[in-house]
């Protein structure tokens, strides 16, 4: 009986994570920029670099976390080039304003030594600019 319990408190949970979803994730299924894993989440699918240099791809789930929320792609770097990619969730309006759709361009401050942006959309990470 424990047992039965626990199998329906989990898959409630998955339900309503799967349930739950922000405009722009809406948006951006829609378009075919993210997609929900097995539990409903919504996952970007991601170039990753490590320090070392070595590149993969990854899907990722967007993170939990306060207000409505969506998951895409970034990329840091500076004047010797790539320092990071990978991907990046947060709340729905920081990537709305912040990341474009299907490429990765930063807003261009002259000065500025670390620049930064963020994408929807299938390793849209890769190309930066």
């Amino acid at each position: 009986m424990v047992c039965l319990l626990l199998l329906l408190l989990i898959l409630s949970v998955q339900v309503a994570a799967a349930a739950i979803l922000s405009d722009l994730s809406k948006e951006l299924l829609s378009e075919g920029l993210i997609s929900l894993d097995d539990n409903g989440v919504p996952s970007a699918t991601c170039l990753v670099t490590h320090k070392n240099g070595s590149t993969y791809v990854q899907t990722c789930p967007m993170l939990e976390g306060f207000g409505p929320r969506s998951v895409g792609c970034m990329a840091v770097w500076n004047h010797a080039g790539l320092m990071l990619q990978g991907c990046y969730s947060g709340q729905e309006i920081s990537l709305r304003d912040q990341c474009n759709k299907r490429e990765c361009v930063a807003d261009r401050n002259d000065g500025v030594a670390v620049s930064f942006c963020c994408c929807h959309g299938a390793l849209c990470n890769a190309a930066y600019a």
